[in-house]
């Protein structure tokens, strides 16, 4: 009686030094650059993002495994901002970099936007009532043998592509330039297997729980030659960790709903992708020719100089004189636009190339424009941009509610629904981890993606919805 007694208050104590001492730690973090140590709190706010998502591994791990590879991509962006605010140069812009404090800024925002898509993911998945502990699609044997057909054509792209093209990895290139130059079949081969990545992660991840030993141990003999395979296309490391991670999400899914341990099969994946990604980044810097340290250095500071450019001007409630609203009007315009809205396009910039047009070099533009290279880490800039501080940290809440619901959404269609629903919500999803990836939320809002919505809407409604009790009976009778 005494050990219950004793037991509850140091609990709930528990539960609350946790967040007592991160609320602390931010607001400290916060007020250095306003203390005059602007250049230290990169290096402090670099230590907090990481813990924080240490954290998030060890308390949410199916809700890591889904906001992992954006996690890790935003991680990238302190890395830079630990430079930057030293004076690292951002070539694009042609900016060096001072201590301003735009990095411990920007981790409120991410901060925003986490908290809001946990809260997305929680109102869509509950993972602690499970209704068959098991991917349903390994029920049926039709849906079984569609999914084996088109992991199979996905995969045979990605050889012949590589057949045809020549494989990245043994070229001593990354796979942006063959890409560049892919045109015709190639172009399709390849785009075909890179395009489908999280579809087939999940898919194969999804058949990978099953009881039935052959098709469990061939897609798991799948998932090792399809990681061959982006290796050797010169995939690096956030790729194949994206991948690794997908798999993961239903099998995951799955050992929770039994009550399994899961942390070690994450960070066993972890290691494995750093180490693939290590080697693949040396292996294709130093194939081309390049300085591995300086290039490694250069592309950092790339990560993060679009939020400290935006930063720069930006005001709490109004936005920099060369964003607002006549930019924001124009992104609004391209929402209608069935293709993602470039350069050379009539209708105007939109998004990120707005902010790209808006800070960058005009000579660099002008050398970049045709490739449509892109910024990365624009999704935090880019509503800044537009709103201000408030107005893009209301637009980050919103768009973080929306992602975390897909990312449990495509969890929930990987163990009940079927593969053609699978695919269609796989694919929205890519679009929305586009736009917030790169800013460009054309991708997140556009018609395009709202044709894939009214889609995968339909097929649940009219097909996927009836199926799923046929396929409980069936595995009841397994």
């Amino acid at each position: 009686m005494q050990i219950r007694q004793a037991s509850g208050p140091t609990l709930s104590l528990t539960h609350m030094i946790v967040p007592v001492v991160a609320l602390v730690a931010l607001l400290f973090n916060t007020a250095l650059p306003r203390l005059g140590y602007a250049q230290a709190s990169a290096t402090w706010t670099f230590v907090l993002a990481a813990l924080a998502v240490i954290y998030l591994i060890a308390t949410r791990p199916l809700f890591s495994v889904s906001m992992l590879y954006f996690m890790m991509i935003g991680m990238t962006a302190f890395v830079a901002g630990v430079g930057i605010e030293a004076g690292g140069l951002m070539i694009e812009t042609g900016v060096r970099g001072e201590p301003n404090g735009a990095f411990s800024r920007l981790l409120l925002f991410y901060i925003v936007f986490v908290g809001c898509s946990l809260y997305g993911f929680n109102r869509s998945l509950n993972i602690r009532d499970p209704e068959v502990p098991v991917a349903l699609i390994t029920a049926d044997t039709r849906s079984v043998m569609l999914g084996f057909a088109l992991s199979l054509t996905i995969i045979g792209a990605g050889v012949a592509a590589g057949l045809t093209q020549g494989f990245a990895l043994l070229n001593g290139v990354n796979r942006y330039t063959l890409r560049n130059e892919s045109t015709g079949t190639d172009s399709v081969l390849f785009n075909t297997f890179l395009n489908n990545q999280t579809f087939l992660a999940l898919l194969l991840g999804a058949l990978a729980t099953s009881k039935n030993p052959l098709v469990k141990w061939s897609s798991i003999v799948l998932i090792i030659v399809t990681t061959i395979l982006y290796i050797l296309h010169g995939e690096q490391f956030m790729s194949v960790l994206h991948f690794g991670l997908a798999v993961l999400a239903p099998v995951v899914a799955v050992l929770l709903m039994r009550g399994k341990p899961v942390l070690r099969y994450m960070a066993i994946g972890g290691g494995v992708a750093l180490i693939i990604g290590a080697a693949s980044v040396f292996s294709a810097y130093q194939g081309q020719g390049l300085d591995v340290q300086n290039t490694i250095t250069d592309r950092s500071l790339l990560q993060g100089q679009v939020w400290y450019v935006v930063d720069y001007d930006a005001h709490l409630f109004s936005a920099p004189p060369l964003g607002g609203s006549p930019a924001f009007w124009r992104f609004a315009e391209s929402l209608l636009e069935l293709n993602q809205p470039g350069f050379d396009d009539s209708i105007g910039f939109s998004g990120l190339r707005d902010v790209m047009v808006a800070y960058g070099e005009p000579h660099l533009i002008t050398t970049y424009i045709k490739d449509d290279v892109t910024f990365t880490m624009g999704q935090m800039a880019v509503p800044v941009f537009w709103f201000g501080f408030v107005g893009g940290a209301l637009f980050i809440a919103f768009t973080g509610v929306i992602y975390g619901a897909l990312c449990a959404l495509q969890i929930v269609v990987a163990l009940r629904g079927g593969v053609v629903m699978l695919w269609l919500v796989v694919k929205v999803f890519s679009y929305a981890s586009s736009g917030i990836q790169q800013g460009d939320y054309w991708s997140f809002f556009g018609v395009r993606t709202l044709f894939y919505v009214a889609l995968a809407f339909l097929w649940w409604v009219l097909v996927d919805s009836r199926a799923v009790s046929v396929k409980l009976k069936r595995l009841v009778a397994q």
